[in-house]
């Protein structure tokens, strides 16, 4: 394909959004070009900037808005041109929803590495998506960043000096990770969440606490995390801080004079996070009020969640998306079930009331841990926990012909998709069903080509909305081996 030469980064041009694509950009074309066009929705007339230029794409930016689309409405959120969160809140939930089956069928169609014959097969088995029953609020977690929402540096005697400005709370842009867009609201998470922001631009004010600055690894005041028991009611209040306990010691009364003793507070802690990264690896909390976890619920289950549990965050969307797990596994009570990527074991909680054995494999000791908690509490005598990654625990201690014979293989890989030898590994137990929970339509096409190959068929995709106003689309796949 010869490049249109007026499609280079920094020129503009004006076009008409054709329709979204998987990641959520806009796609539409310069003389047969594709260009990807972030936060752009369908039907927009738009004054874009090329950002970058490849062989056979290009990518943009909005600079401007010349025509609304014909089905936009207006975002209920202040924030929604700033924060980068909801890229979707411009658009009627009906077309969202919409859009994220097309979006399925399309990546299924383009990216499964088989036959394209056999693709064209695949957008068929696609079923109607299940809406989120709640549309807005559905959040039961929560991080808001704390940092500046200014960020410049000078070179003074050959040294780079960073100066920070106007300390705050509120999101990091996509892209954008030096600096802090503040907010005030959220309409994802619970509704008194704006009241409880205000209290903390009050602490920040009354205290002082220098804020985190990742250029330069100084501040204290790093993540402010929310959680919340949606059916229970019970909250949590968690500050994650660069500082250690005896730093932390005299600053406990304050935390607790400022946050503790609201409405419905479970929880009220600090923990130490002194890395590097936005996720502390050896976290040390410190429990101020309350407990140090959660209660949730999800059907008749219960789970104690802590700061940093997996646990689904739409917890009603959950309770929809399991209900398609049991109906894809479509279990007997003879059967014997692995759940592999458990997380704290919910899935294979919920199945274990359908079928005979569930076996969970899980990496994070501490996931490992909850699932054991709570499968005790829950009193499911049916279900046992092995502790490492999927791809050894598979080639090891659950390796095909080996101590059990799985019927039903459910997987709920990360983003990634399936490590291949953890692939390999479920292939050789030749289970008759393998039920794929995927988050990652795109990975999830590139692990759905070996398992055709390998003999299985892929009877049903079911899409679930766990995740409205963005572009993240959940699948519940059913592939059956012939």
């Amino acid at each position: 394909m010869s490049i249109p030469s007026q499609v280079v980064p920094g020129q503009s041009h004006s076009v008409t959004i054709e329709k979204v694509t998987f990641g959520g950009a806009g796609l539409t074309h310069i003389d047969g070009l594709p260009i990807f066009v972030t936060d752009a929705i369908p039907g927009q007339v738009v004054e874009i900037v090329i950002t970058k230029r490849k062989d056979s794409f290009a990518e943009a930016k909005v600079r401007s808005v010349v025509r609304k689309a014909k089905d936009e409405v207006l975002p209920r959120c202040p924030h929604f041109h700033d924060c980068g969160g909801c890229v979707w809140q411009n658009l009627p939930y009906d077309k969202q929803i919409s859009y994220k089956e097309d979006i399925v069928r399309e990546t299924l169609s383009h990216l499964t590495p088989i036959d394209e014959a056999d693709r064209k097969n695949l957008p068929g088995r696609v079923l109607n998506i299940i809406p989120s029953p709640q549309v807005f609020h559905y959040r039961n977690k929560m991080e808001f960043s704390f940092g500046y929402e200014e960020m410049r540096s000078e070179d003074k005697g050959g040294k780079r000096v960073f100066i920070d400005e106007n300390p705050t709370i509120g999101f990091h842009k996509p892209g954008q990770w030096s600096t802090v867009t503040p907010v005030t609201e959220c309409h994802l998470y619970d509704e008194q969440v704006g009241m409880l922001l205000g209290q903390v631009r009050t602490f920040m004010q009354e205290t002082k606490l220098p804020v985190f600055n990742p250029k330069t690894q100084k501040g204290m005041l790093r993540t402010l995390l929310l959680r919340r028991g949606v059916h229970t009611g019970e909250q949590m209040i968690c500050f994650l801080v660069q500082a250690r306990k005896k730093e932390l010691e005299p600053l406990f009364q304050t935390f607790i004079r400022f946050f503790g003793g609201r409405s419905h507070l479970a929880s009220l802690l600090v923990v130490e996070h002194m890395g590097a990264n936005d996720k502390p690896e050896f976290p040390k909390v410190h429990c101020l009020y309350g407990k140090p976890t959660i209660t949730e619920r999800l059907f008749d289950l219960s789970f104690e969640i802590s700061p940093f549990s997996f646990f689904q965050t739409n917890t009603f969307g959950a309770e929809k998306l399991y209900r398609a797990i049991a109906e894809a596994a479509d279990l007997t009570m003879r059967d014997t079930v692995l759940d592999a990527y458990c997380g704290m074991g919910t899935i294979g909680q919920y199945l274990a009331r359908f079928c005979q054995k569930v076996v969970g494999v899980e990496s994070n000791p501490s996931a490992i841990e909850d699932a054991l908690r709570s499968a005790g509490k829950n009193r499911i005598g049916n279900i046992s926990f092995y502790k490492g990654k999927a791809e050894q625990v598979l080639h090891q201690q659950l390796k095909a012909g080996g101590k059990y014979a799985f019927d039903t293989i459910v997987v709920d890989p990360p983003r990634p998709g399936l490590h291949p030898a953890a692939r390999e590994a479920i292939i050789d137990h030749k289970a008759s069903k393998v039920v794929y929970v995927s988050c990652n339509t795109a990975t999830f096409a590139r692990d759905l080509g070996e398992f055709l190959k390998a003999g299985y068929e892929l009877r049903t995709v079911q899409p679930v909305d766990l995740f409205p106003h963005t572009s993240h689309i959940e699948t519940v796949a059913l592939l059956q081996r012939k």
